[in-house]
């Protein structure tokens, strides 16, 4: 089967990566002739400049809390096949919350992870100096620690799966974009690039992020994700990179206005969902330049002592599906879509469910979360 992957984030080169290697049981899939498209480069969009969380924290909904701690499950196999890589770093999550409420929240929080069976305690203010040293939560905070958690350098794994990809037989297409999908009929046969080439494939599987319903209304399939040019879209977030501050930080830390985790040169990663609003795709670079200058004031409050300054502050789309879930199966003959918010913790994974769907066996796991549902999946 000639398959055509548009997109080479996380989720479209852990595809290709897992369309190319052995199916399970040790099966071949060798008959499968794999092809990504990717206008810039693997992991060069949203998953390289996104915060990058892997997490199951919330338990509202038990059911896509089970999907994504299968998902965390799933990283982890899939790293110990590259030797634990440095682009993976489960190195832990701590959250602290100040005021009453807040603290309500959080124990409640923790309760209900733990009973579902997923690492959360609290912890007190000497386990909090030994987890991070460097860090200090307010005197009364209540402190939350979630060791199974961590955080992907998603440029870099996006990079190593499609490299991966390409070493086991995919073709990886770069430099030039999708603009439409060319139909048949009803039967999607593939699409035509910025070039004027086409590129014809049994099945073409849409994994362009926030840019997948321009694509996909070229054939008349609409796809519910957040617009990120209205005015106070969700979809934009803006994420700053600090100088080198080695050793500051071992893990995530959640604190009260600030999330921060170790960037991938040294530096210190930073976002503040509260300083997001306003930042849509014609956010004026002065208002950037000031959410980049709150967000390292924050992380000075935040580590005492912190010298560096910021490098570089990223505006990140990110595709947010309108209900939350993902959005993942057939759409029409020859079209498979998979789109998702926290694509970084369910990629891989939903690439192990969508190869086996695609070869003829179908995934209960997937089945709340097909494109086309009527009413919005809830607890």
């Amino acid at each position: 089967m000639r398959i055509l992957v548009v997109g080479a984030g996380i989720i479209g080169s852990a595809l290709a990566d897992r369309l190319t290697r052995p199916a399970p049981g040790g099966r071949s899939r060798s008959q499968d002739e794999v092809t990504v498209v990717e206008e810039q480069g693997p992991g060069a969009g949203t998953s390289g400049a996104s915060y990058a969380w892997l997490n199951a924290n919330d338990p509202a909904d038990p059911v896509y809390h089970r999907l994504r701690t299968a998902a965390m499950s799933t990283w982890r196999d899939l790293t110990a096949e590259f030797g634990d890589p440095a682009w993976y770093r489960p190195a832990g999550n701590t959250a602290w919350a100040a005021t009453d409420d807040a603290k309500t929240r959080l124990a409640d929080r923790v309760a209900r992870l733990t009973g579902l069976g997923y690492a959360a305690e609290l912890i007190d203010s000497d386990r909090l100096r030994e987890v991070e040293p460097h860090i200090r939560a307010p005197r009364g905070a209540l402190i939350a620690h979630y060791p199974d958690e961590g955080y992907v350098h998603g440029g870099s794994a996006a990079r190593a799966l499609a490299r991966r990809a390409r070493e086991s037989g995919a073709g990886i297409v770069t430099g030039h974009r999708a603009v439409r999908l060319n139909t048949e009929g009803d039967r999607v046969t593939g699409v035509r690039l910025d070039d004027g080439r086409d590129l014809d494939a049994d099945l073409t599987i849409c994994a362009a992020g926030r840019r997948s319903p321009a694509l996909l209304a070229t054939a008349g399939v609409a796809l519910p994700l957040v617009d990120p040019s209205e005015p106070g879209s969700a979809a934009p977030c803006l994420i700053a990179t600090t100088s080198a501050a080695r050793g500051v930080l071992n893990g995530l830390v959640h604190a009260p206005g600030l999330s921060a985790r170790p960037a991938e040169d040294g530096g210190l990663v930073l976002e503040a969902e509260d300083l997001d609003a306003g930042v849509d795709e014609s956010a004026a670079p002065a208002l950037i330049r000031a959410v980049g200058a709150e967000l390292l004031a924050r992380a000075r409050a935040l580590v005492p002592g912190l010298t560096a300054d910021v490098a570089e502050v990223r505006r990140c789309v990110r595709p947010l599906p309108v209900d939350g879930y993902p959005l993942t199966g057939s759409q029409r003959p020859g079209l498979y879509t998979v789109v998702t918010h926290s694509g970084i913790t369910l990629g891989p994974h939903l690439a192990v469910l969508v190869a086996e769907e695609i070869h003829g066996r179908p995934s209960p796991a997937l089945d709340l979360y097909r494109p086309d549902r009527v009413n919005p999946h809830r607890p």
